[in-house]
């Protein structure tokens, strides 16, 4: 069998970042315009099988591969602003980056806790936080997937879904080379190969590079907030018959960072006169920090699957094997002094394995997938404290008890088992009127052993026993759905599913034991979720207009609680204590008025709030009626893409793009000294390309107006920094140049 030859990128400019939510309803309704120029039919895998974006009821946005690189996207943080209703804390640590869906986030710094945004990379799930912040490269595209996804995603996909897929590899030769530099030291490297070996087997890799100094400058160490990894991936695909395809792929990452510090708005006072330089920090936006022992992450993670699809009778069988593992190494200073007085950390070693087995087919009036997952992960994990011997010499005595330095540390060990078996039908009543229903049944099983160590000269830390606890959740997911088409330009449905999030176990809790000798943990999550939307393709096929309506009702929400143990310290643990409820709209536009402009834009609206949440502090403060924590009201991203001749061999090319964000709350209890500002920022890409040499050369800005934003606000950490707040930014104005050499652009 012949190799596939290359695909036509999935989201050209004509396509771009927002065209999402399921736009329109027949496809012959884009031919009603000049079809040299109208957007170009996506496909996407949002439900397991190749199917028109437009035709999925799922609210979504798909990024393809040309606006990536036309954005300059080589992180997370670079494209997801775009999407309605998402946001993303990164809490300056590539560790603990926390995606927020209509308003519903999961705690990442627990290991005992589950995403609540499940993160795929071709089909395989990434059990851990840790490892969705790596270097994004050569995709093909991402599937950024709101609502509930329990059905066919499963796996802890209760506010949504975001699936990166990268390129396969293909019947044409490529060679291409990305070179940028900018600011701060900016320097980025990235190198792709497409190798054809035979008619029937195809080779592609991929390697970038990306460094970067931090943005704030410490007078007392290496600045911090900086860049420094690398990325590679190694895909071989095989056709040995028209029937039957192989895609192996491997992939590898590595980062060396001084990250994990922030600025601070409101001094300690117990920070405040000598040796300490008081004030602490003149301005808190001035990216002027002191820390003495700079923050530092080490992450590295590698990776490997194996996809097999296999055309049998009336469908597609595949199989999707995979091995992942990552190890992670940080430690930060909580004081944010000049002195080495207070500092924790966390040390993680992961590996998963996961199969997934499914068929999907058709026939004329059905459609409909079928299958089967396993995952199994386990994880060493350490979570430690210290007192460093410059306590002595700041105070000029003890601390209290302390007479000496001292450390303590939790030492745990978790495993988790799932299984699932799940299915999902599409039924054609008639040409215009479509049933979708579909069911998932998993079970999991967890087991956690928990220690905790203590110096024994001076009782910093309690030590505690080792304990060991084991639970099982067994819960259904389901879906039902109604599509109709009530014109050949537009489209509307209706939808109800029902998900869940495993249950687990407070892993950095003091004691895991609880007095009647239970474990500190807590049940499943659960959700119902009612969405209407439509979508409609207008003027010709020039306009795509959509929009989608939902109302989320979270049962037993997993929430983060200061809660006494039975030593007296306050632990901060994770409790079924609240019920919530988010509802909202999305509204997505595509526009094309010319083959040279494109825009785009998308607008979420969120009201989420906790229906009840009483006793939600030690004084037993009650946060029923609050907002949710770090979820904006308003969410807006818009992007203008322009591109035409401007001689025989040179295209011009004008890439801008906005996004907006509402103030937001960093705590459940909505304290107003938490409360972090609206921003927009202003990204852009200008330069030129030669048709014929695939020579590209580029001027580019991130927050071109320099906008100082607060991604997040919070407390110091308890005794180790009392009455201090501390400030998240976001990074300054960034610019610099890019230039491109593609060898199979003539």
């Amino acid at each position: 069998m012949a190799l596939p030859p290359r695909a036509i990128p999935v989201a050209k400019s004509s396509v771009s970042l927002l065209a999402s939510i399921m736009v329109a309803g027949p496809l012959h309704a884009r031919d009603a315009g000049p079809a040299d120029w109208l957007p170009e039919e996506i496909i996407v895998t949002a439900q397991k099988r190749a199917a028109d974006v437009q035709d999925v009821p799922i609210s979504m946005s798909v990024f393809g591969s040309e606006v990536l690189e036309r954005g300059g996207v080589a992180r997370i943080e670079d494209f997801v602003g775009l999407a309605p209703n998402v946001f993303v804390n990164f809490n300056d640590s590539i560790r603990a980056t926390a995606i927020s869906m209509r308003g519903i986030l999961s705690d990442p710094n627990n290991v005992g806790i589950d995403q609540a945004v499940g993160v795929y990379v071709d089909g395989v799930y990434m059990a851990r936080p840790t490892t969705i912040n790596t270097g994004l490269f050569d995709l093909d595209r991402i599937e950024v997937l709101r609502g509930p996804q329990g059905t066919i995603f499963g796996k802890n996909t209760i506010a949504g879904a975001i699936h990166f897929v990268s390129r396969k590899p293909d019947a044409e030769p490529e060679a291409a080379v990305t070179l940028r530099a900018g600011n701060l030291n900016y320097q980025l490297a990235r190198f792709v190969g497409n190798v054809p070996l035979s008619d029937s087997v195809a080779l592609r890799g991929s390697l970038q590079y990306e460094k970067r100094d931090g943005f704030l400058q410490n007078a007392a160490g290496p600045d911090n907030n900086d860049l420094d990894n690398v990325n590679a991936r190694l895909s071989l695909l095989m056709a040995p018959s028209d029937d039957l395809e192989i895609v192996v792929r491997a992939d590898a990452a590595r980062d060396r960072t001084n990250a994990g510090a922030n600025e601070i708005l409101v001094p300690s006072p117990l920070f405040a006169g000598p040796p300490f330089n008081s004030p602490q920090d003149v301005d808190p936006w001035d990216r002027r920090i002191k820390d003495a022992e700079s923050s530092h992450q080490d992450r590295d993670v590698v990776g490997a699957s194996v996809e097999v699809n296999w055309s049998v009778g009336p469908g597609t069988l595949t199989s999707i094997s995979a091995f992942r593992a990552f190890e992670w190494d940080n430690f930060q200073t909580t004081d944010n002094t000049e002195f080495d007085i207070f500092g924790t950390g966390i040390l993680e070693d992961e590996d998963q394995v996961s199969q997934e087995i499914r068929f999907a087919g058709a026939t004329q009036q059905l459609e409909y997938v079928a299958g089967a997952y396993y995952f199994r992960q386990s994880m060493d994990a350490e979570a430690f404290a210290r007192i460093g011997v410059d306590v002595f010499a700041v105070f000029g005595g003890p601390l209290g008890a302390l007479p000496a330095p001292d450390s303590g540390f939790i030492d745990i060990f978790t495993e988790n088992e799932s299984f699932a078996v799940f299915g999902q039908v599409d039924y054609a009543l008639s040409d215009r009127l479509v049933l979708t229903g579909g069911a998932r049944f998993t079970t999991e099983d967890k087991r956690i052993d928990h220690e905790l160590f203590g110096d024994s000269c001076c009782g910093f830390v309690p030590t505690v026993p080792k304990s060991s606890f084991e639970r099982t959740d067994e819960e259904p997911s389901y879906l039902a759905g109604i599509k109709w088409h009530a014109g050949d330009d537009v489209m509307t449905y209706l939808t109800y599913s029902r998900g869940f999030k495993a249950g687990g176990y407070n892993a950095f809790a003091f004691a895991l034991v609880q007095s009647d000798s239970s474990p500190a943990d807590f049940e499943p999550e659960l959700v119902d979720n009612v969405e209407l939307g439509i979508k409609s393709t207008i003027a010709g096929g020039r306009l795509q207009l959509n929009a989608s309506v939902f109302h989320v009702d979270y049962q037993d929400l997993q929430v983060n609680q200061l809660i006494p143990n039975d030593q007296g310290i306050i632990d901060f643990v994770t409790s079924n204590a609240a019920e919530a409820e988010s509802e909202g709209v999305e509204i997505e536009l595509l526009a094309r008025p010319s083959e040279a402009l494109t825009v785009q834009a998308g607008y979420g609206y969120t009201n989420a709030e906790y229906v009840s949440f009483p006793g939600a502090t030690p004084a037993g403060d009650d946060f029923s009626g609050n907002r949710l924590a770090q979820s904006p009201e308003h969410s807006f991203g818009a992007v203008v893409d322009y591109r035409r001749p401007v001689s025989a061999r040179w295209d011009l090319s004008v890439h801008g793009q906005y996004v907006y964000r509402s103030d937001r709350y960093s705590d459940p209890g909505n304290t107003p000294e938490f409360e972090a500002d609206s921003y927009g920022l202003v990204d852009a890409r200008v330069g030129l390309s030669n048709r014929n040499s695939g020579f590209g050369i580029y001027l580019w800005g991130r927050n071109l107006l320099d906008e100082d934003y607060a991604i997040v606000l919070g407390p110091g950490s308890g005794a180790f920094s009392p009455g201090s707040i501390f400030q998240s930014i976001g990074i300054e104005r960034t610019y610099g140049i890019e230039v491109t050499y593609d060898w199979n652009a003539n």
